[in-house]
């Protein structure tokens, strides 16, 4: 069998090549997945948030529409203090027990504030004796606001301009200006648009702070008549953050009021039931940032296909190396024109091979050469010698073997259980050679050829069966020639 010499360096360094891309492929797009789970995931996270916030505002709907007044006015439990025309109100005692309970039962933190104009805190006013009968639900705001961690505040907005808001850190920062402008406002009209929804905005800056909030409000009605709002704020930052997991940023926008930034990706309507706004969640994409983690995140993934590449290479140089050696093995042992064996490949042929019962040694020669290259030239000499290894080749079996061993000298090896068929099989050779010669070159040509047949323990001294045929050859050319000499 003939063996390729060598693989090209391109293949060597381009067929690794290619299936470290493949698997870089598959690295990117795992990557990818894992990107659009996460983005997935963040979208769920942040509706659910914002689900619970609504359960949240529609739970102290409730309380305010079906609040009925109690026997006792609680703001004699209140501290209340005016600063810059604005009256500010807190629970004397932050924790707060039920009343008739055991005193081992545990109390409860609160922390809220009722702001509003200076009159508030005028026991005889209007403002005050309304305010009384509902700052019983006061405590309520802290509860609820305790139950969410995003939340930053709630608020309930009266009609008569006071506010009550938990916890106390934003009533804090009201001034009479926005008491008196509270009404006029866009989120108080938004909301008053929407009886039977909660409506959300934002994200927008919270006063006295630079920091984003989305607010949900929802009307309050009490048989029937507009009493006031509840408000209440999601930390904007806190709601998007994803703590590293994305190397872009999410983002909530209001499309009625707003255009999408360029690289804005996987746009998704919010969808909260019993919440009417037109806001969309989406991912900004950030080439560098998205990079950055790729390699930081896949580090282990691009490893494996560095070391993918590197060990394909090696691999296919070790093979390469092995198939260079083979070739010049084989190079070393075979005649370059015919493709048959030379001498040294027969004899470590010899000397490889499991012989049977009989070997045969034939040395084959072309009769009157010399003429043929005289009348029909060294082109027509070449052929006839090609033909007759070509003939050899095809007449002998894959376990026989053939040699030139120089000039139009040619040495064939069988081996059988059985002299005579050996016989029959050197003759057989012979008659295919002569059979079609006439078609390289005019009339044909003719072989002789001695053969010696030994016991197949003997076989392996190459030199002594070769002189042994090599004579008998010389008997064959000596006495008329196209002829086999046992």
């Amino acid at each position: 069998m003939h063996v390729k010499r060598h693989f090209s360096l391109r293949f060597v360094f381009l067929v690794p090549l290619v299936l470290s891309a493949v698997v870089f492929a598959l690295t990117v797009k795992n990557y990818y997945d894992s990107v659009n789970r996460d983005i997935d995931d963040e979208y769920n996270r942040i509706q659910s948030t914002l689900t619970r916030a609504a359960k949240v505002i529609t739970a102290i709907d409730y309380s305010f529409t079906n609040y009925s007044k109690t026997k006792y006015i609680f703001l004699l439990e209140h501290n209340h203090q005016i600063i810059n025309g604005v009256c500010q109100m807190w629970p004397i005692d932050a924790l707060l027990l039920a009343d008739g309970r055991n005193l081992k039962m545990p109390a409860v933190d609160i922390n809220y504030m009722l702001v509003g104009d200076a009159e508030l805190c005028n026991p005889e006013s209007t403002a005050y004796k309304r305010v009384s009968g509902q700052v019983s639900l006061a405590p309520v705001l802290s509860f609820m606001h305790d139950i969410e961690p995003s939340l930053l505040g709630i608020h309930y907005i009266d009609k008569e301009g006071y506010i009550m808001s938990s916890p106390d850190t934003y009533a804090k920062t009201i001034t009479t200006e926005l008491l008196d402008t509270v009404k006029a406002r866009p989120f108080w009209q938004q909301t008053a648009q929407n009886p039977e929804l909660i409506t959300i905005t934002g994200p927008a800056p919270i006063p006295a702070s630079s920091e984003l909030v989305m607010s949900m409000t929802m009307p309050v009605y009490s048989l029937g008549d507009h009493e006031g709002m509840l408000s209440l704020d999601v930390s904007y930052e806190n709601l998007l953050n994803t703590h590293g997991k994305l190397a872009g940023s999410l983002g909530i926008l209001n499309t009625s009021m707003l255009s999408l930034p360029e690289s804005a990706m996987r746009v998704l309507p919010l969808n909260i039931e019993s919440v009417a706004g037109t806001h969309v969640l989406y991912y900004m994409f950030n080439l560098p940032g998205e990079i950055g983690n790729f390699f930081y995140f896949e580090r282990y993934s691009l490893l494996v296909v560095a070391i993918v590449y590197i060990f394909s290479v090696i691999v296919l140089f070790f093979i390469n190396t092995r198939v260079e050696h083979s070739y010049f093995k084989e190079l070393a042992a075979k005649d370059s024109m015919t493709g048959l064996l030379n001498r040294r490949g027969l004899q470590a042929f010899l000397e490889n091979t499991h012989h049977q019962k009989y070997v045969a040694i034939a040395v084959l020669d072309i009769d009157d050469f010399k003429a043929i290259n005289d009348t029909f030239g060294h082109d027509a000499g070449d052929r006839v010698i090609s033909y007759m290894a070509d003939q050899i080749s095809y007449s002998i079996r894959s376990s026989d073997a053939a040699a030139r061993i120089g000039g139009e000298e040619f040495v064939i090896y069988m081996s059988g259980s059985d002299n005579e068929a050996l016989q029959k099989s050197m003759l057989r050779v012979q008659h295919a050679i002569g059979e079609r010669s006439s078609e390289v070159i005019e009339n044909g040509f003719t072989v002789s050829g001695g053969v010696e047949i030994v016991d197949g323990r003997h076989a392996n001294d190459f030199e002594l069966l070769f002189k042994a045929a090599d004579e008998k050859l010389y008997q064959a050319k000596t006495t008329g020639k196209d002829r086999l000499i046992f």
